[in-house]
């Protein structure tokens, strides 16, 4: 079953609900690179701090499914939740209470936490679902989400969009 895909005021629901988490920055980050970004959950486990060079997050070869790197843009929003998340501390940038790095499933539970805590339905791919589906929505190019994704093959990024009213509209009435 593929994740669903949320609106704003559901994302919004999870955000708050991140901010009354254990630990919120790690939750709201978490949150941003999924829905943002559109993060894996490995690329999120394996994430250090070396990987934000100015505006940009450099997701190195072998951090990510495949072998590709790939660089994202970073906006004010993330980097300040990076800023507040590390405090200053340097190297992997998710770690449990115990100090130990998180791995894919860590991440992946953290976000099952978070969507079951806000009475929601969803995954922690549900965020990389969502922004394909609103990057194309507002007339993307495919090969650009395709890149944003960090996908190999078109048909994979086709996979991630789900078709909204918005586009049945457009295609029928433009």
């Amino acid at each position: 079953m593929q994740a669903p895909i949320k609106t704003d005021a559901e994302f919004a629901k999870l955000f708050q609900r991140a901010d009354r988490m254990r630990r919120p920055m790690q939750y709201r980050l978490m949150l941003l690179l999924s829905v943002k970004l559109g993060m894996r959950p490995k690329e999120i486990a394996l994430m250090e701090s070396s990987w934000v060079i100015g505006r940009e997050l450099r997701i190195p070869q072998g951090s990510s499914k495949g072998q590709a790197s790939r660089t994202l843009p970073l906006n004010d929003e993330i980097q300040a939740a990076i800023r507040l998340h590390m405090q200053g501390r340097q190297g992997r940038c998710f770690i449990n209470e115990k100090g130990v790095p998180m791995n894919a499933k860590a991440v992946s539970d953290a976000f099952q936490r978070l969507y079951l805590l806000s009475d929601e339905q969803g995954s922690c791919y549900s965020g990389r679902r969502t922004l394909a589906t609103n990057l194309v929505d507002r007339n993307t190019p495919l090969p650009v989400v395709q890149r944003v994704l960090g996908h190999a093959h078109l048909s994979t990024t086709a996979r991630y969009v789900s078709v909204t009213p918005r586009m049945i509209e457009a295609a029928l009435f433009a």
